[in-house]
């Protein structure tokens, strides 16, 4: 299953409180919180979109297909530089 947004965000930090894990949370890591699917124009939240290799995001349900990463560290360090 590809990574989600909010997969890259946890990964990069956003705290659950309450049980959630709020829009400034997931903002503060980087990843964006809603947006549209650049092949659909869906709008999405972070739980249903996905960072793509293109560069845009995209929706979990289809469009995502095979641009997308599956594993969060490789995301991470792909999209942000960063190494762990």
């Amino acid at each position: 299953m590809p990574v989600t947004n909010l997969d890259l965000a946890i990964h990069r930090g956003a705290k659950e409180d309450g049980g959630r894990i709020s829009m400034g949370e997931v903002e503060d890591t980087g990843v964006p919180f809603m947006g549209g699917c650049s092949v659909c124009g869906a709008t999405i939240a972070c739980y249903n979109s996905c960072p793509s290799k293109s560069g845009y995001i995209k929706c979990l349900n289809g469009c995502i297909g095979d641009d997308g990463w599956e594993d969060v560290v490789e995301a991470n360090e792909a999209i942000f530089g960063e190494m762990e």
